[in-house]
């Protein structure tokens, strides 16, 4: 989770990508809008055998504005890495 986060901090979207499982990955990541990430707040994680949970909070500013979004994210490990499968915004 953290390294993803920062990969959105650095836009770098080819390893969002990469990291991203492949039965629900988009063929193209364009960052071009986002806002600029000034913190991640982990809520709670959980793994149970190869699945996850993350409860995450990432805040952002954007323009004067500061904000933030919440997410609950699933993940799946496959060949020893971690790949985000997808996420709920609250």
């Amino acid at each position: 989770m953290r390294s993803r986060y920062s990969a959105f901090v650095k836009k770098l979207s080819q390893y969002l990508l990469k990291t991203w499982h492949t039965s629900t990955r988009p063929m193209t990541l364009d960052l071009t809008d986002s806002p600029d990430w000034v913190g991640l707040q982990v809520v709670s994680s959980a793994a149970h055998g190869d699945k996850g949970q993350v409860h995450f909070r990432a805040f952002y500013k954007d323009g004067g504005a500061t904000g933030f979004m919440e997410e609950h994210s699933e993940f799946v490990r496959e060949n020893q890495q971690w790949l985000y499968l997808n996420g709920k915004v609250s």
